[in-house]
């Protein structure tokens, strides 16, 4: 037997679908309630269930569920009347019952508003009409950054130069809901394939300044010949940048004590964020790459990450003499994941091993200065006149 806690559990699980329904135009109503099982041999409890589904029906409250009723016979209580059909009669009826007259009528206009604008949104409001219902205090101000987005796609600009009559910070808040808009809306031609919003939607953002330092004397051709500056890598991925080799490092401590033994090569300061950094400098193609971390699962997992990126990079001080040596100086390290994107060489790999062995890694600011030196010197050797 239907409850009205019942009705009302049906009634708000199809109310996604009345939206959808609204939207392509399709007729929902009259919208039957399943009855269930009437309790034909307890005459308390169709009383009792009779009375309450009464007190719901459309005649006592204006709005609601029709319901008809029946007279039956039952084998214990005689004829006794029960409901033969529940149905919400009219959309007026539900939206009245559920309590979503308001928002619906909002929701309706939202949709008017869509059609005339941006149709092609359309089919997305089918999908997913609950999201119009979550963003409707803006989505006028979504259909109009939409609307720049389709005319002119990729803009390569910051998101305040959009100039439309919307908030300023607008587009960071809804970051979201826009990327849900233009994934449906735009083609694969006016979109890149980044998970980052800004450089999918060709969006600029205030990048971090990236620090570098030549180790040596900087090559005549080179766009930069300060000793140690630092840029946005957007900026340094457009210039001519030609290092003999380049060498990255973790620590702020260490790019700064890197001997300068090495001529026309560049040293850049990761700070963890190597991977992202080296994937925008089109220049790393074709030349040494050294890669400097420390000696523990991080260290080693974005060595074999940017290698996935630029195959040619090598790893130095982050080998198992270097470890050995150092062995006051080790510490206790994190759980070692047992996978992980990249690759190692053999003797990366037993590093690796070693470290989840025992336990134990090597910050690369423990190394001494005097194993540094040795290193480079042997680093000029190999690389006397690189190119």
């Amino acid at each position: 037997m239907r409850t009205p806690a019942d009705i009302r559990a049906f009634a708000g699980r199809r109310y996604r679908e009345v939206l959808a329904a609204a939207v392509t135009g399709k007729e929902m109503f009259p919208l039957r309630i399943p009855l269930g099982a009437w309790p034909a041999e307890d005459l308390e409890q169709m009383k009792t269930g009779g009375d309450a589904l009464r007190a719901l029906a459309k005649d006592v409250t204006g709005h609601g569920p029709t319901i008809r009723w029946t007279e039956r016979n039952t084998r214990r209580f005689g004829k006794q009347s029960v409901p033969q059909e529940l149905e919400f009669s009219t959309r007026e009826d539900y939206l009245g019952f559920v309590g979503k007259r308001k928002e619906f009528d909002e929701f309706m206009a939202h949709v008017a508003m869509t059609r005339e604008q941006l149709p092609g949104l359309l089919p997305w409001l089918v999908e997913f009409p609950h999201r119009l219902i979550e963003k409707g205090e803006v989505w006028k101000e979504l259909l109009l950054v939409c609307g720049h987005f389709v005319t002119r796609p990729m803009p390569q600009c910051y998101p305040r130069e959009i100039r439309l009559p919307v908030s300023t910070k607008l587009i960071e808040t809804e970051r979201g809901i826009l990327r849900e808009l233009l994934d449906h809306l735009l083609p694969e031609s006016a979109r890149a394939d980044s998970d980052d919003f800004h450089e999918r939607f060709g969006l600029r953002i205030d990048e971090p300044a990236i620090r570098l330092r030549w180790l040596g004397e900087p090559p005549s051709e080179a766009p930069v010949r300060l000793a140690d500056f630092s840029a946005p890598f957007g900026l340094l991925a457009k210039e001519a940048f030609s290092p003999r080799g380049v060498v990255i490092v973790e620590n702020k401590t260490t790019f700064l004590t890197l001997p300068a033994v090495l001529p026309g090569w560049l040293a850049i300061l990761g700070n963890g964020n190597s991977v992202l950094i080296c994937r925008h400098l089109p220049w790393l193609a074709h030349r040494p790459l050294l890669y400097w971390g420390d000696i523990d699962p991080a260290g080693l997992q974005i060595l074999a990450r940017l290698r996935t990126q630029w195959p040619q990079t090598e790893s130095v001080l982050m080998d198992g003499e270097t470890l050995s040596a150092h062995a006051p100086w080790q510490y206790r390290v994190a759980a070692m994941p047992e996978k992980f994107e990249g690759s190692l060489t053999e003797n990366e790999s037993a590093v690796y091993q070693q470290v989840g062995r025992t336990g134990l890694g090597l910050e690369q600011e423990r190394v001494l200065q005097t194993h540094v030196d040795q290193v480079f010197e042997s680093l000029r050797v190999r690389y006397p006149n690189t190119v």
